[in-house]
């Protein structure tokens, strides 16, 4: 009997090594360290008890009691923990932290246990067979221990029972079960062991080992996954700046850090979150925070084809959306420009001048105008050849744009025709200071140019004071345009001699 419960005690301990070794690689979160923390200090515990079944003296088995009490005093600590991590159930850090103080102190009481009777009072060994016996009877801290365990088991076992009640998924259910197996037989056998009447072995070896079996079982057919898993998992083929799970319930199982970044308020108000990235994905919008700008995107999490909940995944996407914007906005630009003087085009001009129109009028300043038709087109398309024609445009808008005043605007509104709009102050006489200032200009670019023609225009620039009237800005481009005319009819400068 001896030498199976040696055996049996040898298979426990490689086993657990194996199942912490294996937990331990595939460490990735808290759940797995819990788990790790309970394999540990269960193959503490068995270590230890192993020493204390071979102990030839009351030393030998005191050094090993307390080598097993050091797994042995938070086995069921840890598992608590562990079960409530799988149920999604948060623990406040000021009970932890409470709890771990009292198992320390329990196990400061064992480690010091021959100096009191706290633990264990009138203590002898003896040797029944082979099976060597501690005798002792149970001090307040030992009593103290045993009902903290109690109390953590039946806590345990609740939020398992209900976990499975309320669990719909297949798979989810069957990791419960199992759990719950290897919770039920750790009980079985620690009330097994309460009853010990020989006190000659302790059962819960046996419940720990067989428990051991059934967390195998949890871990490695059933994989131990619930969303949170699953959705690492996926997120390593398809990473993003944040990732999100939420399970059946709508309910937030799992974020990453960027996420949390993201959503500072993730914690305490989750549901508004995910209802902000749904609505986002619903009417297909983005997300803007922080200046930068996300596209979520939802994905079904599917495991042994079983659907575990939602993964919402937020793409960054600032840069080409400022890409687009970018791109929009040149091909505005090209659309209400022309590319030959550079000026807005007619488009330009509907949009641009109404918008100065505007502006004006607000301001209480005056509007200068002044509608432009260059010269001679005719005759130098006809001579030298459209090319030339084109060139001569160009070159009467650089005169043009030389013209104009800090806030101008100038417009290609037909062929060789043209818009100048701007603001003005002051009392000056705003007319015939631009008449001065573009003769100079034409009569300067005409001495150095080479071209085998010259370059002029005709203009009427007027300025007036806005009433705000409708059909205003018509009618004083009608002005500006009947003024041009009356030049027109006694201009002609653009030949060379």
């Amino acid at each position: 009997m001896y030498d199976l419960l040696i055996l049996i005690q040898y298979i426990g301990i490689v086993g657990l090594f194996i199942e912490s070794w294996l937990v331990l690689k595939s460490w990735k979160d808290s759940l797995r360290a819990y788990l790790f923390f309970s394999c540990v200090a269960t193959l503490i515990n068995n270590l230890g008890y192993l020493l204390e079944l071979k102990a030839k003296s009351l030393d030998a088995y005191i050094t090993a009691l307390q080598l097993s009490y050091a797994g042995r005093i938070w086995i069921c600590f840890s598992l608590f923990l562990f079960v409530f991590e799988l149920s999604n159930i948060k623990i406040p850090k000021i009970i932890i932290n409470g709890l771990v103080l009292i198992h320390a102190g329990i196990y400061a009481a064992v480690l010091t246990l021959q100096h009191h009777d706290l633990y264990y009072s009138d203590i002898d060994f003896t040797m029944d067979g082979q099976f060597p016996v501690l005798i002792h009877k149970d001090g307040i801290v030992h009593n103290i221990f045993f009902m903290m365990q109690g109390i953590l088991i039946v806590l345990g076992m609740s939020v398992l029972i209900i976990s499975y009640a309320r669990e719909r998924k297949k798979v989810a259910r069957k990791r419960i079960l199992m759990v719950m197996i290897a919770f039920v037989i750790e009980i079985l056998f620690f009330v097994i062991n309460i009853f010990n009447i020989t006190n000659v072995y302790d059962f819960t070896m046996i419940g720990s080992i067989l428990g051991m079996v059934f967390m195998f079982i949890s871990i490695f057919r059933y994989n131990l996954l619930g969303t949170r898993d699953i959705a690492r998992d996926f997120m390593v083929d398809r990473l993003s700046e944040g990732v999100i799970a939420i399970d059946n319930e709508g309910d937030i199982q799992y974020y990453n850090e960027p996420a949390g970044e993201l959503f500072p308020q993730i914690e305490e108000d989750p549901a508004a979150v995910i209802d902000s990235v749904q609505g986002a994905i619903l009417h297909g919008k983005t997300i803007s925070i922080n200046d930068r700008i996300f596209t979520p995107e939802e994905n079904d999490l599917l495991y042994n084809g079983e659907s575990f909940g939602k993964l919402y995944v937020l793409i960054d996407a600032t840069e080409h959306y400022d890409r687009l914007k970018k791109e929009k906005k040149m091909l505005r630009k090209e659309l209400l420009t022309d590319p030959i003087t550079g000026f807005y085009n007619r488009k330009g001009m509907l949009h641009y001048s109404e918008k100065m129109y505007l502006d004006v009028f607000k301001s209480h300043k005056s509007l200068f105008l002044c509608v432009a038709d260059m010269n001679g087109l005719k005759y130098i398309n006809d001579t030298f050849g459209h090319e030339h024609g084109d060139k001569a445009i160009a070159e009467l808008a650089g005169i043009i744009r030389e013209s104009l005043t800090e806030g101008d605007m100038a417009f290609r509104t037909g062929g060789d025709e043209f818009l100048i709009m701007g603001e003005r102050t002051g009392s000056g006489d705003h007319v015939k200071d631009y008449e001065k200032k573009i003769e100079k200009l034409i009569k300067r670019h005409n001495k150095d140019s080479d071209l085998p023609y010259g370059i002029d225009m005709s203009y009427g620039p007027i300025v007036a004071e806005l009433t705000g009237v409708e059909g205003e800005l018509d009618k004083l481009i009608s002005l500006s345009d009947s003024k041009m005319y009356e030049m027109k009819r006694s201009r002609d400068s653009y030949r060379r001699e």
